[in-house]
């Protein structure tokens, strides 16, 4: 008997001759990029690189003007600004959305996900600003995405609360499988995080990297920074 032939996963996206221009000024420039289910990719970039542009096209909150974008199901966004409705408890941001039948239950289980369960009749304004990122993860999360799109979401966090934003969102993405696409101008973040670092240079992915091996981590971070146009001797200081 012969055996039967697997079909191959569908990626969790993939874009192919992605063009986006403003006028005359071409922001994105028949970029191909694929990111396969439970992958976490990073994408760093000087400011005005296209970076943003890309994740706003892939959330299809923005118009392309060539290419193709094939994202199965609805992705996720959590943006920078946590985005919750300050007249609505946490969970009903969480739950915004979802159907009403099991709406609390699915919120309550998401919000005990990132460590907020006792807190569902709370207020927005009762957070601090990494425990409102929670919550955001959480709004996200109980969607079961296919893709997530972070853009730039701990940039406004103190070092520790973001190096515990980190724990938190490597575990919930490795519990949930989602394809990742995380905007971020923090080299140190995208090796933290990524399973693949992409870097992006006049609307296309100039370079790609995989996270330094153990031991290693300094000559992989000498090479994004000067990619990024950083200089990164700090022994002339």
């Amino acid at each position: 008997m012969t055996a039967p032939v697997l079909a191959e996963a569908k990626p969790a996206a993939r874009v192919t001759g992605l063009t986006r221009a403003y006028g005359d000024r071409v922001v994105i420039d028949r970029l191909d990029l694929t990111i396969q289910r439970g992958e976490f990719v990073a994408l760093l970039g000087e400011s005005g690189c296209g970076k943003t542009t890309l994740l706003r096209a892939l959330a299809g909150l923005d118009p392309i003007d060539g290419g193709r974008i094939e994202a199965p199901g609805r992705p996720a966004v959590v943006f920078q600004e946590h985005r919750l409705l300050p007249w609505d408890s946490l969970w009903r941001n969480v739950s915004l959305g979802l159907p009403e039948r099991g709406a609390r239950e699915r919120a309550a289980a998401a919000l005990e996900e990132v460590g907020l369960g006792g807190r569902l009749d709370d207020w927005p304004r009762n957070l601090s600003g990494g425990q409102a990122q929670r919550v955001a993860l959480a709004r996200a999360l109980v969607q079961e995405p296919e893709l997530l799109l972070l853009d730039e979401p701990f940039a406004a966090l103190d070092a520790l609360t973001r190096i515990r934003m980190h724990v938190l969102v490597k575990a919930l993405v490795a519990r949930h499988r989602p394809g990742v696409l995380l905007v971020t101008h923090d080299v140190e973040e995208a090796i933290a995080l990524a399973d693949r670092i992409l870097v992006m240079r006049a609307g296309v992915i100039a370079a790609e990297h995989r996270p330094p091996a153990p031991g290693h981590p300094a000559a992989d971070r000498a090479t994004l920074l000067a990619e990024l146009g950083v200089e990164n001797d700090l022994s002339a200081a």
